[in-house]
């Protein structure tokens, strides 16, 4: 099987293949990997899905994603996850700290490759809003991303301004912070619901008060990828019938996450961190 760089024309097949394994990437997740990081495939000749993908994707100098390790059904248990994630590792060998989000299924085998465990979160599916505390909030507009960014900055601990930006753009209903600067929310667009988040807050009241004004704005089910040790948070999802999806544990290599801050709630997604 060929290893290689895809081009603009894989990105169909690259779709098909995080499709095919059960992810929410759309198209415009898929580019900002093309776009800001770096891609490997695996390849054997299908004309409808690659075989098996990894992606690298930097937030500044110190710390860098390793994202979209997926492997077709049929090719499963046979090394490729573990040669790609070889590229990933090697690809980031300068990088001080280098994390991913893994699976229950992944996290041995990047425990194997030095990786340790740094926090848990769970993804939720929302049917409606939560009940959230009335709590000023407003739309975010153009003079708010300065302070966002460096809350964010604080919160994740590595510079993602053009990520959250592109969010914004992709889903602009659902972009909120609080009218006291404590907290935002922001959303994309996905293959099977929308996704919230992130979501950064100093507390768990104006994390509630965000998410539900962000499910609102949408008028629909979303996901969520929910910290574990927002418990708060947690209890109102399933007050309001929301069901826990899937476990991920973060996972760093080298130097400690920089951030891994309590206001960052609920994250970008296990592909975005």
């Amino acid at each position: 099987m060929l290893l290689r760089t895809p081009t603009e024309a894989d990105l169909p097949r690259a779709g098909a293949l995080s499709a095919l394994v059960g992810w929410n990437q759309v198209e415009a997740d898929w580019r900002i990997f093309f776009d800001a990081g770096e891609v490997r495939v695996l390849d054997d000749g299908s004309p409808d899905c690659l075989a098996a993908s990894a992606a690298v994707l930097p937030f500044g100098p110190g710390l860098a994603w390793i994202s979209m390790v997926l492997v077709r059904p049929d090719r499963r248990r046979a090394g490729l996850a573990t040669q790609l994630m070889r590229w990933a590792v090697e690809r980031l060998g300068s990088t001080p700290c280098i994390a991913l989000d893994a699976t229950p299924a992944g996290r041995e085998v990047y425990r194997r490759l030095g990786f340790r465990d740094v926090l848990g979160f769970t993804r939720w599916r929302l049917p409606a809003p939560p009940e959230a505390p009335a709590i000023a909030l407003r739309p975010i507009d153009a003079a708010d991303w300065h302070a966002l960014l460096t809350q964010d900055l604080a919160a994740f601990g590595a510079p993602r301004a053009a990520l959250l930006r592109g969010f914004a753009q992709r889903l602009p209903q659902a972009a909120f912070i609080a009218a006291d600067g404590t907290g935002f929310v922001l959303g994309r667009d996905g293959l099977r619901a929308p996704q919230i988040g992130p979501v950064v807050a100093r507390d768990q009241a104006t994390a509630l008060a965000l998410i539900a004004a962000a499910q609102r704005a949408l008028g629909q089910p979303a996901v969520l990828d929910l910290a574990d040790d927002a418990a708060g948070v947690a209890a109102a999802f399933r007050a309001a019938g929301a069901e826990p999806l899937r476990p991920f544990t973060r996972m760093t290599r080298g130097a400690p996450l920089p951030g891994a801050s309590r206001d960052l709630v609920a994250m970008a997604g296990p592909e975005f961190g």
